[in-house]
Protein backbone atom coordinates (compact mmCIF):
# COMPACT_ATOMS: atom_id res chain seq x y z
CA UNK A 1 0.00 0.00 0.00
CA UNK A 2 2.85 2.41 0.71
CA UNK A 3 4.16 2.01 -2.84
CA UNK A 4 0.85 3.47 -3.99
CA UNK A 5 1.77 6.69 -2.15
CA UNK A 6 5.11 6.83 -3.93
CA UNK A 7 3.33 6.09 -7.20
CA UNK A 8 0.92 9.01 -6.70
CA UNK A 9 3.87 11.37 -6.24
CA UNK A 10 5.74 9.84 -9.17
CA UNK A 11 2.75 10.00 -11.53
CA UNK A 12 2.06 13.64 -10.62
CA UNK A 13 5.68 14.61 -11.23
CA UNK A 14 5.73 12.78 -14.58
CA UNK A 15 2.55 14.53 -15.71
CA UNK A 16 4.00 17.92 -14.79
CA UNK A 17 7.29 17.19 -16.57
CA UNK A 18 5.74 15.78 -19.74
CA UNK A 19 3.47 18.82 -19.98
CA UNK A 20 6.38 21.24 -19.73
CA UNK A 21 8.83 19.17 -21.82
CA UNK A 22 6.52 17.50 -24.37
CA UNK A 23 9.30 16.86 -26.89
CA UNK A 24 11.55 15.00 -24.46
CA UNK A 25 10.93 11.31 -24.13
CA UNK A 26 13.70 10.83 -21.59
CA UNK A 27 13.54 12.97 -18.50
CA UNK A 28 16.57 11.66 -16.63
CA UNK A 29 17.93 14.25 -14.24
CA UNK A 30 14.84 16.40 -14.58
CA UNK A 31 12.67 16.87 -11.52
CA UNK A 32 9.90 19.28 -10.69
CA UNK A 33 12.30 20.96 -8.27
CA UNK A 34 14.79 21.81 -11.02
CA UNK A 35 12.41 22.73 -13.87
CA UNK A 36 13.57 26.36 -14.29
CA UNK A 37 17.19 25.24 -14.68
CA UNK A 38 16.23 22.41 -17.04
CA UNK A 39 14.13 24.76 -19.18
CA UNK A 40 17.22 26.87 -19.77
CA UNK A 41 19.27 23.77 -20.60
CA UNK A 42 16.61 22.42 -22.97
CA UNK A 43 16.40 25.76 -24.78
CA UNK A 44 20.17 26.08 -25.20
CA UNK A 45 21.92 24.60 -28.22
CA UNK A 46 24.83 22.58 -26.78
CA UNK A 47 27.00 23.17 -29.85
CA UNK A 48 26.66 26.94 -30.01
CA UNK A 49 25.42 27.93 -26.56
CA UNK A 50 22.68 29.99 -28.19
CA UNK A 51 19.33 30.11 -26.41
CA UNK A 52 16.21 29.46 -28.48
CA UNK A 53 14.05 32.17 -26.92
CA UNK A 54 10.86 30.94 -28.57
CA UNK A 55 11.37 27.46 -27.14
CA UNK A 56 12.33 28.82 -23.72
CA UNK A 57 9.31 31.14 -23.61
CA UNK A 58 6.99 28.32 -24.62
CA UNK A 59 8.29 26.04 -21.85
CA UNK A 60 8.12 28.84 -19.28
CA UNK A 61 4.52 29.58 -20.26
CA UNK A 62 3.60 25.89 -19.84
CA UNK A 63 5.39 25.85 -16.47
CA UNK A 64 3.51 28.95 -15.28
CA UNK A 65 0.20 27.53 -16.52
CA UNK A 66 0.82 24.22 -14.75
CA UNK A 67 1.84 25.82 -11.47
CA UNK A 68 -1.20 28.14 -11.51
CA UNK A 69 -3.46 25.12 -12.07
CA UNK A 70 -1.84 23.12 -9.28
CA UNK A 71 -1.79 26.07 -6.88
CA UNK A 72 -5.59 26.20 -7.11
CA UNK A 73 -5.57 22.74 -5.51
CA UNK A 74 -3.13 23.53 -2.72
CA UNK A 75 0.16 22.78 -4.47
CA UNK A 76 3.03 24.89 -3.14
CA UNK A 77 6.19 25.08 -5.25
CA UNK A 78 8.22 25.71 -2.09
CA UNK A 79 7.00 22.44 -0.52
CA UNK A 80 5.56 19.88 -2.90
CA UNK A 81 8.34 19.23 -5.44
CA UNK A 82 10.70 18.17 -2.65
CA UNK A 83 7.90 16.44 -0.76
CA UNK A 84 7.09 14.36 -3.85
CA UNK A 85 10.72 13.32 -4.23
CA UNK A 86 10.79 12.34 -0.57
CA UNK A 87 7.63 10.24 -0.95
CA UNK A 88 9.07 8.37 -3.94
CA UNK A 89 12.34 7.80 -2.08
CA UNK A 90 10.60 6.73 1.13
CA UNK A 91 7.90 4.48 -0.34
CA UNK A 92 9.16 3.57 -3.80
CA UNK A 93 6.85 3.09 -6.75
CA UNK A 94 4.79 0.17 -7.96
CA UNK A 95 7.05 -2.41 -9.57
CA UNK A 96 4.20 -3.81 -11.63
CA UNK A 97 0.86 -2.36 -12.54
CA UNK A 98 -2.23 -4.53 -12.74
CA UNK A 99 -3.68 -5.11 -16.22
CA UNK A 100 -5.39 -1.93 -17.50
CA UNK A 101 -8.94 -3.31 -17.50
CA UNK A 102 -8.67 -5.32 -14.29
CA UNK A 103 -10.76 -4.75 -11.18
CA UNK A 104 -7.57 -4.03 -9.26
CA UNK A 105 -6.54 -1.28 -11.70
CA UNK A 106 -10.02 0.27 -11.59
CA UNK A 107 -9.77 0.26 -7.80
CA UNK A 108 -6.35 1.91 -7.96
CA UNK A 109 -7.69 4.62 -10.24
CA UNK A 110 -10.52 5.48 -7.86
CA UNK A 111 -9.61 8.68 -5.97
CA UNK A 112 -11.71 7.69 -2.96
CA UNK A 113 -9.90 4.35 -2.64
CA UNK A 114 -6.56 6.13 -2.96
CA UNK A 115 -7.58 8.61 -0.29
CA UNK A 116 -8.45 5.72 2.07
CA UNK A 117 -5.09 4.11 1.33
CA UNK A 118 -3.33 7.37 2.14
CA UNK A 119 -5.05 7.58 5.51
CA UNK A 120 -3.79 4.06 6.29
CA UNK A 121 -0.30 4.29 4.77
CA UNK A 122 1.22 7.63 5.76
CA UNK A 123 1.88 9.31 9.09
CA UNK A 124 -0.56 12.08 9.98
CA UNK A 125 2.24 14.63 9.56
CA UNK A 126 2.40 13.81 5.82
CA UNK A 127 -1.28 13.19 5.16
CA UNK A 128 -2.32 16.72 4.17
CA UNK A 129 0.47 16.98 1.59
CA UNK A 130 -0.21 13.49 0.19
CA UNK A 131 -3.87 14.43 -0.24
CA UNK A 132 -2.83 17.60 -2.08
CA UNK A 133 -0.67 15.52 -4.44
CA UNK A 134 -3.61 13.16 -5.02
CA UNK A 135 -5.99 16.05 -5.66
CA UNK A 136 -3.56 17.54 -8.18
CA UNK A 137 -3.05 14.19 -9.90
CA UNK A 138 -6.81 13.75 -10.19
CA UNK A 139 -7.16 17.24 -11.67
CA UNK A 140 -4.48 16.60 -14.28
CA UNK A 141 -5.95 13.20 -15.09
CA UNK A 142 -9.34 14.79 -15.77
CA UNK A 143 -7.69 17.52 -17.80
CA UNK A 144 -5.74 15.19 -20.08
CA UNK A 145 -8.38 12.43 -20.11
CA UNK A 146 -5.88 9.73 -19.15
CA UNK A 147 -6.01 7.31 -16.21
CA UNK A 148 -4.42 8.33 -12.91
CA UNK A 149 -1.72 5.73 -13.32
CA UNK A 150 -0.12 5.73 -16.75
CA UNK A 151 1.57 2.50 -17.60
Amino acid sequence: MQQIIGEIAFQLDRRILTFIFPDQTRLYGVSVANIPQKIMEAATDPATGNVDEKKRTSMLQRYDEMMKTLKQHGYDTAVHPTFSENMVNAYGIMKQHPPPDSTEMHSLCDPENLKKMAYCAVPSSDLENVLILLKCLCKLSKRDGKPLFRL
